[in-house]
């Protein structure tokens, strides 16, 4: 007489734990190398930022509860992942203008200027512009989640409010907690600006002074977003060179 023994469970595999079978099944891994590489850079990079709204959505949490630590050390990582960001934009450097056209050329008027996520990731931060809205290319969801952000309390107006809450600047406060995550803030800002710059620089060297997909200005719109600074309640929109110290609208 057998007896049926019971199954062993087994715990999940790399490749099931990361669902690789299901990511590298829609991810374009599959074509020409120079395609393969075009498409993979474009994709990891709407990943890292997935990570980086919900770092900002946990550091706003954290100073609505005056968990001060806890905002830091989420704010702190998000210039490290601006830098992962800047290195897949220094791979597609590689591309030589003529295979970069070829592959522009299939992309109709897609572009980058159509992420919804890096715009989030704006409005989240506090640089809320509702001109972003009426961008031709975003589908309704993507528009929809992009009007939330702007109705959403930014990480610059925690900021403020938890500063103010704390009296930041008043005899009797230790303004420590204030000042790192100011800090973070700044840091965020700067890395976010060299991107924007190295952005810059990757789209003159394959458009030149060539009007960009999706209705940009190319070269010209992104050298110009390096001027703007992602916290407007924070930091003066004055423009300042790397190395420098930004003026707070509100000082500590």
């Amino acid at each position: 007489m057998t007896t049926n023994s019971p199954a062993i469970e087994r715990d999940p595999a790399y490749g099931e734990i990361l669902r690789l079978d299901e990511l590298l099944e829609i991810a374009c891994v599959r074509d020409e190398a120079d395609r393969t590489l075009f498409f993979a850079t474009h994709q990891a990079c709407e990943i890292w930022f997935a990570v980086v709204l919900r770092h900002l959505e946990s550091a706003r949490a954290a100073l609505d509860s005056d968990e001060a630590a806890a905002a830091a050390a989420q704010l702190e990582r998000l210039p490290h992942i601006m830098q992962v960001i800047s290195q897949h934009f220094a791979v597609l450097a590689t591309l030589t203008p003529e295979s970069f056209d070829r592959l522009r050329a299939t992309l109709g008027t897609s572009s980058g200027f159509q992420s919804a996520q890096y715009r989030e990731i704006e409005f989240l931060c506090g640089a809320k512009d509702p001109r972003f809205l009426n961008i031709t290319g975003l589908t309704d969801a993507e528009r929809a989640r992009m009007r939330r952000r702007l109705d959403e309390k930014s990480v610059s107006t925690a900021f403020v409010e938890y500063r103010d809450r704390v009296g930041a600047g008043t005899p009797h406060s230790d303004s420590s907690s204030t000042e790192r995550i100011y800090a973070a803030l700044s840091n965020i800002d700067s890395s976010v600006r060299a991107w924007r710059a190295q952005h810059a620089e990757l789209a003159e060297l394959f458009l030149g002074g060539a009007q960009g997909t999706a209705g940009s200005s190319g070269a010209a719109y992104l050298w110009r977003s390096t001027e703007r600074t992602l916290f407007p309640e924070i930091f003066t929109r004055a423009e300042r060179r790397e190395g420098t110290v930004m003026t707070m609208n509100c000082p500590i």
